[in-house]
């Protein structure tokens, strides 16, 4: 039996998908956390390797010491490449460039910080950093889903599997995906599976792989939650976290002399 590490599953029905896949690729836009919730956690540690875009510095440090193998890029993707404003809610895999859907996660009372980043879109960074064959692509950006997709020629760069969040960020569940589906299924995918997160689209020429979706993840698929296990790999994430922000504040705070 194997672990899943996804937030949904999403890895189950990958792995299902790829059971007779020693070595693949992925690319995972708004990877977030190299072990929390991680649709690609599974793989790695299956052989795989891939590239993983996290704008976040705090969790683009994480993937940088848990997947040394992989390529990770400390930047946004986005309709065309520029510089932009994104909001981090530290924390959380929920940063956003977009103001309002950064907004709309103020109730929930995580902390907040603006920064600027780079943007780059996902041709360009297929292009340099991608081999020619890549296995599933992910794209989980917080409401600029739009903008990495209708940019993104799939007519000429084709992943086997494309999951896409589509349920628009926030506590209701609403489904997003009719503003960028259209031109993904227009460059030759079908559409497999929703599993009341994600949409995943197989690639017409591995339409073979669509047998795999036909059910949820189920018992037949071997595999366990360890609820314990990613509580503590969160805690020991926010325990580090709180250390490194101590150590900061000391270094930051004058020293004043005192005599006894």
């Amino acid at each position: 039996m194997w672990i899943s590490y996804a937030q949904n599953f999403e890895d189950v029905m990958l792995a299902r998908a790829f059971a007779d896949l020693a070595e693949g690729v992925y690319v995972d836009v708004g990877a977030w956390d190299p072990d929390l919730e991680s649709v690609t956690r599974h793989f790695y540690e299956r052989g795989w390797r891939g590239v993983n875009i996290e704008p976040n510095p705090y969790y683009f440090r994480r993937l940088q010491e848990q997947r040394p193998r992989d390529v990770n890029l400390s930047v946004a993707v986005g309709a065309r490449a520029s510089q932009a404003t994104m909001t981090l809610v530290h924390d959380t895999g929920m940063s956003s460039l977009d103001a309002n859907v950064a907004a709309s996660h103020a109730p929930l009372g995580f902390e907040q910080e603006e920064m600027q980043v780079e943007v780059r879109t996902l041709n360009s960074i297929f292009e340099e950093q991608a081999p020619s064959t890549v296995h599933f692509l992910k794209i989980d950006c917080e409401g600029s889903e739009r903008d990495v997709i209708l940019e993104f020629d799939l007519r000429r760069i084709r992943p086997w599997i494309i999951l896409v969040e589509s349920v628009a960020p926030g506590v209701a569940r609403t489904e997003s995906h009719s503003s960028w589906e259209p031109h993904i299924l227009r460059s030759d995918y079908v559409f497999a599976y929703f599993d009341g997160l994600n949409r995943f689209y197989v690639a017409r020429e591995h339409a073979d792989l669509q047998q795999h979706f036909a059910v949820p993840p189920n018992v037949f698929d071997d595999f366990y939650v360890d609820r314990m296990m990613q509580m503590g790999l969160a805690l020991e994430a926010k325990r580090k976290k709180a250390a490194k922000k101590d150590r900061a504040a000391w270094w930051r705070t004058p020293f004043v002399a005192r005599r006894g």
